[in-house]
């Protein structure tokens, strides 16, 4: 078999999806309400999360020139020896992507999921090509000892190339961050099982999330969305954010820090 193709190549992937995330976003005195009452005492898996822009090519206050064109280039690092590279294209427009990329599922260290991105109201398609690369090169990516065009591998570079609306070039972005996040899996909500994930930007910076979220299959994800959101709203708590605004906010004030 090909070097490029991966496992699940051999159909067709024009009508794929593979799943729907529903997420459900609380922030400031909302996320300190819902972590009290959602988030288990103890556990969680804790990482540093990175983010890659090209403030370079800001013309104006503001602007978030990858994030503005629907990319987001992620770099995670984990509490043990993990760490992955995440390209991302959301909102991704369907035809954008070719048939090579609709097929690719799995091989060596990349894994393609394409997902509905439901948060609230806002529905959107997301394609993320992620590659494990382990926890030191996405440190020596966040210090600037490792360049970041070699975090992300050549399959990656490839999907970029190929699908996003526009040219990123690694080698000359800058690395924002990190976000610290706690995240514990399999949290029983009454009949659902969600992951709930505290983010925060550091001990002396006032911004903070609360996410819950759920992935599930593409049928029926209209009825579970309701059914998470009425359950969270049952007990007092109201979502505030949408996954986009919390992003943007997040990059703003990553950027405003290092001005």
């Amino acid at each position: 078999m090909p070097a490029s193709v991966g496992r699940g190549d051999l159909t067709s992937g024009s009508d794929r999806l593979d799943s729907v995330e529903i997420r459900v976003t609380f922030s400031g005195a909302g996320a300190a309400a819902a972590t009290w009452a959602l988030a288990p005492d103890t556990g969680g898996a804790r990482r540093r999360v990175y983010f890659c822009e090209d403030l370079a090519r800001s013309t104006a206050p503001g602007q978030l020139p990858l994030l503005d064109a629907g990319l987001i280039l992620r770099l995670r690092a984990g509490s043990g020896r993990g760490g992955a590279a995440t390209a991302e294209l959301r909102p991704c427009r369907r035809s954008r992507l070719s048939e090579r990329w609709l097929r690719f599922r799995e091989q060596g260290p990349d894994s393609f999921h394409l997902a509905g991105a439901w948060s609230g109201d806002r529905r959107v398609l997301s394609a993320a090509l992620v590659s494990d690369c382990g926890r030191t090169a996405v440190e020596a990516a966040a210090t600037g000892d490792k360049p970041l065009d070699l975090v992300f591998s050549d399959r990656q570079r490839a999907f970029l190339a190929d699908c996003a609306d526009i040219d990123a070039d690694l080698g000359s972005l800058d690395v924002l961050g990190p976000v610290d996040t706690v995240r514990w899996r399999g949290v029983r909500l009454d009949h659902h099982e969600v992951t709930v994930e505290r983010c925060t930007l550091g001990a002396d910076r006032p911004l903070e999330w609360l996410e819950v979220s759920k992935r599930v299959a593409p049928e029926g994800a209209e009825v579970v969305q309701a059914s998470l959101t009425a359950l969270l709203r049952g007990k007092g708590l109201e979502p505030d954010l949408g996954r986009g605004v919390r992003l943007r906010r997040v990059l703003e004030s990553l950027v405003g820090e290092g001005a």
